[in-house]
């Protein structure tokens, strides 16, 4: 500290500003003004009240105080709309130097009614976002009487001529929530609150704090609204600001909740405008929340920008989004979501959001779908061969339950033409060997899509295509070489007709229909290739397990080398005992282990 060059002098207060402190004492020096203390002095009084270091080292040089205690509070001006206290840059606006704001229990602490100067003023007097005295927990409120034709800064030539008396001051407490306030005060002195907000300007975070709390109670605008009001709303709004990141998303869901089916801006409101504009910048951590809370409730577009950030995913679709994706209809593409369970049945007032993730896989498939028409006239294939193919597997449609008007995924036609033709050969004229497959189909006595199954699998290697077209009706196939292929060849090569095991027991027809219905045979019909009829066959390895339990009379005789009459009066007199068959039926069998000792 030097020595002053004033007579009488005073202690700066704990958040008083250099311009408030030049105020008092010009009121203890006896100049009716700050402007001709300051005239007196040498000091520019409007430098001064912007915080400028040579106003100020002067003032210090004067009072005695040190310059970092004169500086420590003083509102600097950083451009011609900025200005700072403690390091932190705030607009013009935020402060109110030409209507006095006062605490008015501080002003009944400090009056002194002997000299003509008051106590110091605290520099959140100034600050239009700080609404609330901290230390007393009251309301800041403006001085009543008139106060024009002052210096604005002249703190205490102003408060002087207003001459508040103790009735008025009291008259004039109002209690306030003061949590935000004291957020700010601290930040201007350096003090960090130990939350996620510790490293944000305290301007930003009132003004934030003020937009949510308007929000959250469903308010649009703050105008109009007294400063009561906003000191509650701002303390409502810091409360869920501090509480941290989880507990903030939480009330942004909770809003998102209440307000279901409107958008952005109808549920996000102010709050949603403040992070867009300059000062909400400053508040990184918050915008990412609301923009993570935005980017998972509502429809955003990839290429939108949400809080100056560029979405590149979808989260969400529209049922317009996804229709113009795929350029289909909306109404066929709610369709098929619907079939496909993506998109709930029941219709509702508020538009539909499908999520992009589960949807992404039948969107795509739709984006490449064609109508039957199209995959018609893409195989080559007549309606009823499509039908065919249709029904056996080998495609699906994409939208089953249509009625009729199929999409088919290009992608699995394209698929399915290849495969037809992976053992294909051009020829350039019909060969008299390979005919088409609806002509090989009758021929093998099967279906259209039997033999395009066989193309499939690649089990046809003689395939000719005429002049190298891959289409259903230029494809060549070998009948005989279809017919051995079939399942059902294979299995009737494996078995035996009706009248190949009438001569194999020796027995009549009507004992081999009641061994059948008894279950002693596994019988199979299978349409017969040269009579083209359904045939009945026995499968040699039920035969089999037959023959290893019984034999026929016949088949005894003939393995004894006698006659079978005399054979079955000898069996007779032994009472052996033959497997039980209906009268009229004409053929026996007995048991092996009792006839073949």
């Amino acid at each position: 500290m030097t020595t002053p060059r004033l007579g009488l002098t005073l202690s700066i207060g704990q958040y008083e500003p250099a311009i408030a402190y030049a105020s008092r004492l010009a009121r203890l020096n006896g100049c009716t003004s700050l402007w001709s203390f300051c005239m007196l002095m040498g000091i520019s009084a409007v430098k001064l009240g912007q915080g400028d270091s040579v106003e100020i080292e002067k003032l210090s040089h004067i009072s005695g105080t040190s310059i970092v205690d004169l500086e420590r509070f003083s509102m600097k001006t950083v451009t011609r709309a900025t200005r700072s206290i403690g390091g932190q840059v705030f607009p013009n606006k935020a402060i109110k130097i030409q209507t006095q704001h006062i605490c008015p229990a501080c002003i009944l602490d400090q009056i002194d009614n002997r000299e003509a100067y008051y106590g110091a003023s605290d520099v959140f007097w100034y600050c239009d976002f700080v609404r609330t005295c901290p230390k007393h927990n009251l309301l800041l409120v403006p001085l009543c009487e008139d106060q024009t034709g002052w210096f604005p800064y002249d703190f205490a030539a102003r408060l002087c001529q207003s001459r508040p008396d103790k009735n008025a001051l009291l008259n004039l407490m109002v209690s306030a929530p003061t949590d935000l306030d004291q957020f700010s005060i601290a930040s201007f002195s350096g003090v960090r609150h130990q939350s996620w907000l510790k490293d944000c300007d305290a301007y930003a975070v009132s003004r934030a704090s003020e937009k949510l709390g308007c929000t959250m109670r469903g308010l649009r605008s703050v105008k109009g609204l007294s400063r009561a009001q906003l000191a509650y709303y701002s303390d409502l709004g810091f409360h869920a600001l501090s509480a941290g990141p989880e507990a903030f998303a939480q009330v942004l869901n909770d809003r998102v909740k209440d307000q279901a089916g409107r958008g952005v801006g109808q549920t996000f409101g102010i709050f949603h405008i403040f992070l867009n504009s300059p000062t909400g910048r400053g508040l990184p951590q918050v915008r990412d929340v609301l923009r993570t809370t935005i980017i998972e409730n509502f429809l955003v577009e990839p290429g939108d920008t949400v809080l100056g950030e560029i979405c590149t995913q979808r989260r969400y679709h529209s049922l317009q989004s996804a229709a113009d994706e795929v350029g289909l209809h909306p109404i066929k593409v709610a369709s098929v979501l619907r079939a496909a369970g993506l998109l709930p049945s029941e219709t509702k007032s508020k538009p539909m959001l499908i999520e992009a993730e589960r949807c992404s896989f039948m969107l795509q498939k739709l984006s490449t779908a064609v109508f039957t028409k199209d995959a018609i006239r893409f195989l080559g294939m007549p309606w009823r061969h499509l039908v065919k193919v249709k029904d056996a597997g080998l495609i699906s449609p994409i939208n089953p339950a249509c009625g009729g008007n199929y999409l088919f995924c290009q992608n699995e036609l394209t698929r399915l033409r290849n495969e037809m033709c992976q053992n294909g050969v051009a020829l350039s004229e019909t060969s008299e060997d390979l005919v088409p497959i609806y002509k090989a189909a009758n021929q093998a006595v099967c279906g259209i899509a039997e033999v395009v199954k066989l193309l499939v699998s690649s089990d046809l290697k003689n395939v000719g295509l005429i002049n190298g077209d891959h289409g259903f009706d230029a494809i060549r196939v070998d009948p005989i070489e279809v017919f051995k292929a079939l399942p059902s060849y294979k299995d009737v090569t494996a078995a035996m007709t009706r009248e190949e095991l009438l001569t194999y027991f020796g027995v009549c027809k009507t004992t081999v229909a009641f061994l059948i219905r008894e279950g002693h045979f596994d019988e199979f019909r299978t349409r017969c290739r040269k009579s083209r009829k359904v045939r009945s066959y026995i499968t040699n390895e039920s035969v089999g397990r037959f023959s290893q339990k019984y034999i026929s009379l016949r088949n005894l005789a003939l393995h004894l080398g006698v006659n079978s009459t005399r054979l079955s009066f000898s069996l007779e007199v032994k009472e052996l005992y033959e497997l039980p068959v209906p009268e009229r039926c004409r053929g026996r069998f007995f048991r092996r282990a009792d006839v073949l000792v």
